[in-house]
């Protein structure tokens, strides 16, 4: 009789001890599932452009020295990426930590440039070309149906100045009209009193027929929130002298 009331007794212990693993296992897992949960974010809601058009040289700089080295350029040295926001949040400057615009042509060379949030300048940016005060600097924020513009200023017929060089390779350079534009009208996104501090890295400036792509980069991280494509066209009627407005256009 003894020996039944032992298997009796460790029936019943082996029961709780079981039951106490599932226990125990069913919680570690809700913990799991819960913290992978929490770790999730929101998905974000898409964003989507139109029509995007890369027009090469349809403005120059005001400044004199822009053709210096060529008297009679075939094209302004202003080059212009504008894009329609068709679907999507708002864009607000303190979001975007740079847009990027990358080019290629058919026989591998290009380049890329980034805008980077004025915000976000400081001494390990990396953003000079040469030493100079950006001055007052500005962002803002555009919606569905306006339209973003981009205008990167190139050194290809300038030998004059700063930037100036007196043949190939030539570069997107440091400038005044460097600049980002949202809204209706000729509003900033990213802009900057003085010299707007753009990087530039690769072989050349954009030519008609590449490839072009434009990124939207977060504060944080390298992580792209929106982008667009398109091939860069050469402009076809003269180039007209542009003098960027201030923060308050």
């Amino acid at each position: 009789m003894r020996g039944s009331d032992d298997r009796g007794v460790s029936t019943v212990v082996a029961t709780i001890l079981m039951a106490a693993i599932v226990v125990i296992i069913a919680a570690s897992i809700g913990v799991t599932v819960f913290d992978i949960g929490s770790a999730l974010t929101e998905p974000q809601e898409p964003r989507a452009f139109g029509d995007t058009e890369v027009t090469l040289g349809p403005e120059h700089r005001a400044w004199g020295g822009w053709n210096s080295r060529v008297s009679d350029p075939p094209r302004g040295d202003v080059d212009v990426v504008r894009m329609e926001y068709v679907a999507g949040p708002s864009f607000e400057g303190d979001e975007v930590g740079s847009i990027l615009v990358r080019w290629e042509g058919g026989d591998g060379e290009g380049g890329q440039v980034r805008f980077l949030n004025p915000n976000l300048f400081d001494e390990d940016s990396e953003q000079e070309f040469h030493s100079q005060n950006v001055g007052e600097f500005c962002t803002g924020d555009f919606a569905v149906g306006d339209a973003l513009t981009v205008r990167m200023v190139h050194n290809r017929y300038q030998e004059d100045g700063e930037t100036g060089v007196d043949g190939p390779p030539y570069e997107y350079v440091e400038s005044g009209q460097n600049d980002v534009a949202g809204g209706a009208g000729d509003e900033p996104f990213f802009r900057v009193e003085n010299r707007y501090p753009i990087e530039f890295s690769g072989d050349r400036p954009m030519e008609p027929g590449d490839s072009v792509e434009i990124r939207f980069i977060g504060v944080e991280e390298e992580q792209p929130i929106a982008r667009t494509t398109a091939v860069a066209t050469a402009a076809t009627d003269g180039p007209t002298e542009r003098d960027k407005p201030g923060c308050d256009a």
